[in-house]
């Protein structure tokens, strides 16, 4: 692990020390036709969502060749690629890491650029687009978090779905039990409630929960062990011990195919769950026949709460067609392109036999997002019970909230998600694995800014 941090670090000053050599401090600029060769990393093929887009803004930068890379984004291949001169031209990348490599030059502020579109984006996914001040790209999905309900095993429980809940903490542990199923040795049959605090946005999420933050306003100041901390978890793990413990819990759950027609749902497997929104697409294909619900994720007020995450679009210093990248980066997170990715979605899912649901598309965009569910959104396959989801994950944007951003980057998720791990596979107390996240943050943010 020491070695790969040092590593890490090593290529961060060589990149900062390239990036600022060849490039100058010159921000995007939008006052050419976009015109040559535009290198993109981080966007290569993908679902018919991406393609889509990506077709649209092509046709929007008409005669620029585009060149995207097969890869998805990955720090240590663009770093490697940093540092050898091969510079992409146009990158994306998870929204949590642009601030790292804001803070050490990498990228180019885009403030004219994005001066005339900025005012569509939601306010939380573009704070983490900006450092110091200064905007450094545009943000592409939300992937908002809601309560995803297997309306079956509520029903094979004898559980109603008003207990799919999360503002009565007692009432969630109780649900929680009678969910749970174990079969005659002791193994677990059903999950009835899983908090999913391992996760990426378990963690933040739960800690929103009890009234905290886990890190400060301007993303200086790590605020892992907090109070708050402390109580998001402790009950998530009294939640888990509950269901068998983590080690019975977490085999379980490595058995489980979430992208196939095997799924939790179909084969009973878990009772309900937040997870983001791109899974209900996934249940929609696989599985859209089989009971789902869904349910806001609210604090103990019982005021909805969600949390965003998503990629983002940047242009390093040294890119060599920043009037492209710009065009580029403005046209795939259009209005226009979300439209016409959402429509080709919807008629791909009219025409399947049967007709599958169309559980929409969830952008950084709002006015995207408001044209989508009121110009092309409307029911196909899947009936009432899919209508009744995109309802809530329509609304349940309006309540998200995102990190600010960091110059720690991933350094400091992974500082709060290992100290979690080391809490469920009894390594630590709940106390001294978050001190111990709180000091590997804090060093992380000091050594970035």
């Amino acid at each position: 692990m020491e070695g790969r941090k040092k590593r890490y670090a090593i290529l961060l000053v060589v990149a900062a020390a390239f990036a600022a050599v060849i490039a100058g401090t010159a921000g995007a600029r939008t006052d050419a036709r976009s015109a040559g060769t535009l290198d993109i990393y981080g966007y290569g093929p993908g679902d018919d969502v991406q393609e889509n887009r990506a077709t649209y803004a092509a046709q929007q930068l008409n005669g620029v060749t585009i060149k995207r890379e097969a890869p998805s984004f990955d720090d240590q291949a663009f770093l490697t690629r940093l540092a050898s001169g091969n510079v992409p031209d146009l990158v994306r990348m998870g929204r949590p890491s642009l601030a790292l490599y804001a803070a050490k030059g990498v990228l180019q502020p885009v403030d004219q650029c994005v001066a005339g579109v900025k005012s569509q984006y939601r306010k939380g996914a573009m704070r983490a687009m900006t450092y110091h001040g200064h905007i450094y790209g545009l943000p592409e999905f939300t992937n908002q978090v809601t309560m995803i309900v297997n309306t079956q095993a509520f029903k094979e429980a004898g559980v109603p779905l008003k207990d799919a809940q999360t503002k009565n903490l007692g009432l969630l542990l109780r649900t929680a039990k009678k969910l749970t199923k174990f079969d005659s040795n002791g193994n677990l049959t059903r999950i009835g409630f899983d908090p999913k605090i391992d996760s990426g946005f378990g963690f933040p999420l739960w800690v929103k929960y009890f009234g905290g933050n886990v890190i400060s306003n301007d993303g200086l100041h790590a605020q892992i062990n907090t109070h708050a901390a402390v109580r998001a978890l402790n009950f998530t793990t009294a939640v888990i011990n509950a269901e068998g413990g983590w080690n019975k819990f977490v085999a379980y759950r490595n058995t489980f195919d979430f992208f196939g027609k095997g799924n939790p749902l179909v084969k009973d497997q878990l009772g309900f769950w937040p997870m983001e929104s791109f899974i209900y697409n996934v249940f929609a294909n696989n599985s859209p026949s089989q009971g789902i619900a869904a349910r806001y994720f609210t604090n103990a007020k019982g005021g909805p709460i969600s949390v965003f995450s998503g990629n983002g679009w940047a242009i390093p210093k040294a890119s060599s067609n920043p009037t492209a990248a710009c065009d580029y980066m403005k046209a795939v997170t259009s209005v226009p392109a979300w439209l016409y990715a959402g429509e080709k979605r919807l008629n791909v899912r009219k025409a399947a036999n049967p007709p599958q649901a169309f559980t929409g598309l969830y952008t950084a965009n709002t006015v995207a997002d408001k044209k989508l569910y009121e110009d092309v959104y409307h029911v196909t396959g899947g009936g009432a019970q899919y209508d009744s989801v995109v309802k809530y994950l329509v609304n349940a944007s309006k309540y998200g909230f995102e990190l600010p951003p960091t110059p720690a980057g991933a350094q400091f998720s992974n500082a709060y998600n290992s100290a979690v791990q080391r809490v469920l596979t009894g390594q630590q107390s709940i106390k001294a694995a978050l001190a111990q996240a709180q000091k590997e943050a804090q060093a992380a943010i000091n050594a970035n800014k």
